[in-house]
């Protein structure tokens, strides 16, 4: 509707009064902050909820290490295989910023660069739905997901009517003790304090049908200046009792059968300050305002906030080496993980005597041993995780002929013939690792070598002191498939996952002298040892392209 601004001229003596139409302002937009949770590749919102056509504004922060975006798909979307997909041509993908080329993308970010921030300003699809969104650069699809649910507003009360009483309450009395002054009906089935013969000491009790579209979970809110209760059903749903401001919301969830229930309100008004809001959401449509009045917290939104006990403790790697020593998935019930300053990870199993996981990113969450008894194993929390040497086995055997295969050991079992000797620091808290293996003194350290803009790789080191037994070989790498590739091998180790999150498992390694054996790369043991690990593709390049 257009509204009409009046102008008064004076022309040759004469008054005119001239009626001059003007645009509406545009609305405000409803505004949303969604952060990323530092090195835990997540979002901190996880859900919004809209009407259909609304204007949405969201500030979208970064305060992490590295790149996230946030791009939006068509309902029904798989946001993992789309982001997974640009893999298959990561030179093009790069050159994008990790932007999928799908035509079910409607709405992203930019790919923001670590401590920074963008406004996202877009009007809502029309189409009710539940619209995913995710964060599409290299390895973080599959945790780094949200939803914005476009619903329509709910159903509104009917049949609603007012009783009136006088009195100067400090409490909500009981109405039902009490003779109304005034009843009637509410035309327009919205709460309201339109009581212009009584601004004080006055009670009011609102009577009406609200129905449930469906069996479920209903959340109800209230607010007021002063006291009020909310009843479904005669049983009481929320209350807020005594003299206080409106400047707090109270909800409470319900569980309701479909069809119609029996709503009631009740409300004293001491005086100052006259405010009555009430308002429910369901699954299916957004929060929707009961009263005329809507509370400025109380839009037509909501948003939910990622929740989950074993996460929320990230540890992050500073300018030295951190170490986590406790359960580790694929390291067992002896692991001990090491987080490298360049955002480079490693889980060493003191149990097998071998490396057990490398990765790329963020380290590690301790909240899963923090949080309630402390149980299970904790999964890398970055991306890139590859496994070198398969779940089971020992980094060294005495095999009867350089071809033969590898010892089968029992996964659950702890190396045979190993003695575990600890690890000690070196001045820049660098670990290396220290065994023995029949008579022999090992030790084990991992370096890294590169930057996230130059490629980065991991060099391990082993240094054996003693007699050395015949046919002793050292096991550098297994996988369901091993080709040659310039002086070293590409490894496909088939996928793998830990709590639902699944690893591509592919890396190239080389360590001079090492040979195919069927599925693996054997070494024969000597006295000094090298092998380099590295990525297939240098994702983190964006990350220090700017």
């Amino acid at each position: 509707m257009r509204c009409f601004l009046s102008l008064v001229l004076a022309l040759n003596g004469m008054t005119i009064l001239s009626a001059v139409a003007a645009e509406p302002p545009a609305p405000e937009p409803t505004t949303f902050v969604i952060k990323t949770l530092q090195a835990q590749m997540r979002y901190d919102v996880t859900e919004l909820t809209i009407a259909p056509g609304a204007q949405v504004k969201i500030v979208f922060e970064n305060p992490d290490d590295m790149p996230h975006n946030m791009v939006f798909f068509e309902p029904g979307t798989d946001v993992v295989a789309v982001s997974n997909k640009q893999m298959e041509k990561p030179e093009e993908a790069l050159k994008r910023d990790w932007l999928p080329e799908d035509p079910r993308m409607w709405l992203h970010s930019k790919l923001l660069n670590p401590r920074e921030a963008e406004e996202i300003v877009f009007k809502a699809p029309e189409k009710p739905g539940i619209y995913p969104f995710v964060c599409t650069f290299p390895g973080h699809a599959v945790t780094m997901q949200g939803r914005l649910k476009i619903f329509a507003p709910g159903p509104r009360l009917s049949a609603l009517q007012y009783a009136v009483y006088l009195g100067d309450w400090k409490k909500l009395p009981d109405f039902t003790k009490l003779t109304a002054h005034r009843e009637g009906d509410v035309p327009d089935n919205l709460v309201q304090l339109k009581f212009d013969d009584y601004k004080n000491q006055f009670g009011v009790v609102y009577s009406g049908k609200l129905t449930a579209p469906k069996d479920g979970d209903y959340t109800f809110s209230i607010a007021g200046d002063d006291g009020e209760r909310l009843l479904i059903d005669g049983k009481k749903v929320l209350e807020h009792d005594g003299i206080h401001a409106s400047s707090e919301i109270r909800e409470a969830k319900v569980k309701l059968k479909a069809g119609e229930h029996d709503f009631r309100l009740e409300y004293f008004q001491s005086s100052g300050e006259a405010e009555l809001y009430v308002g429910w959401r369901g699954d299916g449509f957004v929060n929707t305002p009961l009263s005329q009045w809507v509370h400025p917290n109380a839009n037509a939104s909501s948003t939910a906030k990622k929740k989950d006990p074993n996460s929320g403790m990230p540890l992050v790697v500073g300018k030295e080496p951190l170490i986590y020593r406790n359960f580790i998935s694929g390291a067992g019930n002896r692991g001990i993980a090491v987080g490298y300053p360049g955002g480079i990870n490693l889980a060493w199993s003191a149990e097998r005597m071998d490396v057990a996981l490398l990765w790329r990113g963020a380290f590690i969450d301790a909240a899963r041993h923090w949080n309630d008894r402390g149980g299970g194993h904790q999964p890398p929390l970055g991306y890139d995780v590859v496994r070198p040497v398969g779940e089971s086995g020992s980094p060294f055997a005495v095999l009867p002929a350089p071809e033969a295969e590898w010892p089968k050991v029992d996964k659950k079992e702890r190396a045979a013939g190993f003695q575990w000797k600890g690890y000690t620091l070196d001045a820049a808290r660098i670990p290396t690792f220290s065994y023995e293996w029949n008579g022999v003194k090992i030790t084990d350290r991992f370096d890294v070598e590169g930057t996230a803009a130059s490629g980065q790789k991991v060099v391990r080191t082993l240094a054996l002191a003693g007699a050395i037994p015949e046919n002793a070989v050292f096991r550098v790498a297994t996988g369901n498939s091993i080709e040659a590739q310039g002086a070293g091998f590409v490894v496909d180790a088939g996928r793998f996952g830990f709590d639902g999150r699944d690893f591509e498992n592919k890396f190239s390694v080389s360590a001079e002298g090492a040979k195919l054996v069927g599925k693996q790369l054997h070494l024969p043991a000597r006295a000094s040892i090298k092998v380099t690990y590295s990525w297939l593709h240098n994702h983190a390049q964006h990350a220090h392209a700017h």
